[in-house]
């Protein structure tokens, strides 16, 4: 990518489980994405890069990202053991073209894990071509305690865990943390963002893009002034569209145009740009 390219806005398929696979393809298409990010579900057709990569070639669309099955609700998809998920992530790139796969970071109990991020990211990588990149993740709030379950929520501390990184607003804001500030911190090593909205609740809500309350415009403007070349991913929340397909491709095509139209340089007035 050439210095004065924007990064590439992409889609995840993540927030699409209540639909057919089939479907989310359609909508993303449909709302002008030429790149998405496929999320590792329950959902069997998400397993086997077969299927995935015909949907992607016969839409034309291309899978740049792969985020694998490490949500709670998928903790059994290709097993237990996150080393192994990783190994069949990686496979899962090499076939469908993708060179990020997104993890979550280890539980504290994870030591292994937490060791092969730090013996093995980097010669991963040079064996296989695949960026392994640790998503920011966030602790729960009980009658206001911090509850922690995974290591390196803390950006500081993931930035030092993880050669490569992704940044997700939502999570950081569940977590109490400044976007801005986020970023300034992992931004040596970022290569992906998942951006969405916050309504500022302690929900991990991925609003869409203008209903919540984070600095989104400073945020991108930031992305581009600071010179960013990762992908920016929109994952927000649709289910609401279930039913109102036409509605949801709207949305989208409305989501993707606000990222690029932000994201667009001019190299001529970007140099010296303030922070906003």
């Amino acid at each position: 990518m050439a210095p004065c390219d924007p990064p590439t806005v992409l889609a995840s398929t993540g927030p699409f489980w209540p639909f057919e696979l089939e479907d989310a393809f359609d909508a993303l298409a449909g709302a002008g994405f030429s790149d998405i990010e496929l999320m590792v579900t329950r959902d069997p057709k998400t397993h086997d890069p077969v299927l995935p990569l015909r949907l992607a070639e016969e839409r034309g669309l291309s899978i740049k990202a792969v985020h694998g099955p490490f949500l709670v609700v998928t903790k059994s998809v290709w097993g237990l053991d996150p080393i192994e998920k990783i190994r069949r992530g990686a496979e899962m790139c090499a076939a469908l073209g993708a060179e990020i796969y997104i993890v979550h970071p280890p539980y504290l109990w994870e030591r292994e894990f937490t060791r092969w991020l730090a013996e093995q990211q980097e010669p991963f990588f040079e064996e296989t071509g695949v960026k392994v990149a640790v998503e920011t993740m966030y602790p729960r709030w009980v009658a206001g305690r911090r509850l922690r379950a995974h290591r390196f929520l803390e950006p500081p501390e993931l930035a030092a865990a993880s050669r490569w990184t992704v940044l997700d607003t939502s999570h950081l804001t569940v977590g109490r943390h400044d976007i801005l500030d986020a970023y300034e911190v992992l931004a040596e090593g970022l290569v992906h963002v998942h951006l969405s909205n916050n309504a500022g609740d302690g929900r991990d809500g991925h609003l869409e893009l203008e209903q919540g309350i984070l600095p989104l415009e400073r945020f991108l403007a930031e992305l581009r002034r600071t010179g960013y070349l990762g992908e920016v991913s929109l994952e927000l929340s649709v289910r609401r569209y279930l039913e109102r397909q036409q509605d949801l491709v709207e949305m989208l095509r409305r989501s993707r145009e606000y990222v690029e139209q932000r994201l667009a340089r001019d190299v001529r007035m970007n140099k010296g740009l303030p922070r906003p």
